[in-house]
């Protein structure tokens, strides 16, 4: 099993979060925060042509771990609810980025569905970390007994 999941998992979590606030709201808040340390430029990069493929990208990485982690733990990704779970939180955020830019007057919709696909999305991930780390903690405890004897 591979344990850089641990760390490439929470990678992809923060790309998610940053585009959710993005579309949230917090767009002005970040590009305030980066205009202070000489990148006002970068409150025009803010719209979907970044936002929507840098929203797939994240989704697609945390699925594709969980994917990975489902292989290992469950032997197949179709058998591992976390990867079920975290595709399914991941489409209805995606959704949820794309709708009002696609269709006017759903942005309400849209937050709605970004605030209930991240934390499903959440969910999953967490559950998927958790089971790695069940595992981890189940080869390791008959190691230690067995250098005990």
């Amino acid at each position: 099993m591979d344990h850089r999941i641990f760390t490439r998992q929470p990678l992809g979590l923060l790309g998610t979060f940053f585009v959710s606030a993005c579309c949230l709201g917090a767009a002005p808040v970040i590009a305030a925060t980066a205009a202070t340390v000489g990148l006002g430029a970068v409150r025009h990069t803010f719209n979907i042509y970044v936002l929507g493929p840098l929203m797939t990208l994240s989704v697609a990485w945390i699925v594709w771990n969980l994917r990975i982690q489902g292989r290992a733990l469950a032997g197949r990704a179709r058998r591992y609810p976390p990867f079920w779970i975290g595709l399914a939180g991941g489409i209805v955020a995606w959704v949820g980025v794309v709708l009002p830019h696609v269709v006017h007057g759903t942005k309400s919709l849209g937050s709605s569905m970004i605030y209930i696909g991240m934390a499903v999305l959440v969910v999953g991930s967490i559950k998927g970390l958790f089971d790695q780390y069940r595992q981890r903690r189940c080869i390791a405890e008959p190691l230690r007994e067995k250098e005990a004897r």
